[in-house]
């Protein structure tokens, strides 16, 4: 029962933090509320978000602090219409009150490596790589591995944040991070309990001050984006568009499709060449 207690209060935790980072982003003017004159915190007060959802103030700042239990849905929704949250962040902000259903039952205990490494290389000449449920890299096609620099087994969350030659090897790296963190943030509400991918997020905090500084954002998203970019030494900028899969028989897997947009451009072809 102890156990249980804790790991409602860590999600009781992450909800006020994510509230609170919101709340940080919402202007008064953008809830209709007059202006009046400067303001020393930025967004909302606490007493200004428990009045527009009509909540008690005392209530809301018990919510923000993780020490209220059974906040009931309806308020929850009050709440997110006044802080403007997008559907994924309804979902995730419900999943931590514990009104979402239980996670799916994980799937087979291993990968098959090799179903794996030949859909990826079914893909050929086009990039495709797979990774699990803690980001790691399980299997990637020589394009892919080419063009992100892949060399053995390693996690894409590390290439993305900890590589010295990240922010060169992915020109738009500001908006690649964030769509990241976000659907890493979203992943997290199912696996509030699940040490391994705790220890994954206290890795990347402890490596990567950027990662951090990310992380501490509270985004949320479900969106991978339709165009990867990437900036390879040898044949400058690549603009892929890319399609991101969920695996059912492996929960928690993603398959990542990528297509150049001039199949018959000339540093395409150089790029999808053997070596």
């Amino acid at each position: 029962m102890d156990v249980e207690r804790f790991k409602a209060a860590g999600r009781l935790g992450e909800l006020g933090s994510f509230l609170a980072a919101r709340r940080a982003e919402v202007t008064p003017g953008q809830v209709g509320l007059p202006h009046t004159g400067s303001r020393r915190l930025r967004g909302l007060r606490r007493e200004e978000v428990a009045m527009l959802a009509g909540v008690g103030a005392s209530w809301y700042a018990w919510i923000e602090q993780g020490r209220a239990k059974n906040v009931s849905p309806s308020v929850l929704s009050s709440i997110a219409n006044v802080l403007k949250l997008d559907d994924t962040q309804r979902q995730y902000m419900m999943r931590l009150a514990g009104y979402a259903a239980p996670p799916q039952a994980d799937g087979p205990s291993a990968f098959d490596h090799d179903l794996i490494g030949s859909v990826v290389d079914s893909f050929l000449p086009n990039p495709a790589y797979a990774l699990d449920r803690y980001w790691n890299i399980m299997a990637a096609n020589e394009t892919a591995a080419r063009l992100l620099d892949i060399d053995g087994t390693c996690n894409y969350l590390e290439l993305l944040f900890c590589h010295p030659n990240a922010r060169e090897r992915f020109p738009c790296w500001e908006q690649d991070a964030a769509k990241a963190a976000g659907r890493l943030r979203a992943q997290r509400a199912e696996a509030l309990d699940d040490p391994l991918f705790e220890a994954l997020i206290q890795r990347l905090r402890a490596k990567s001050r950027a990662f951090a500084e990310v992380w501490d954002r509270h985004i949320v998203s479900n969106d991978a984006g339709v165009v990867q970019t990437v900036h390879h030494p040898e044949l400058g900028r690549l603009s892929l568009r890319q399609l991101c899969l969920q695996v059912a028989a492996y929960p928690g897997m993603q398959l990542i499709l990528l297509h150049a947009g001039m199949p018959g451009a000339a540093q395409w072809d150089a790029l999808a060449a053997p070596a």
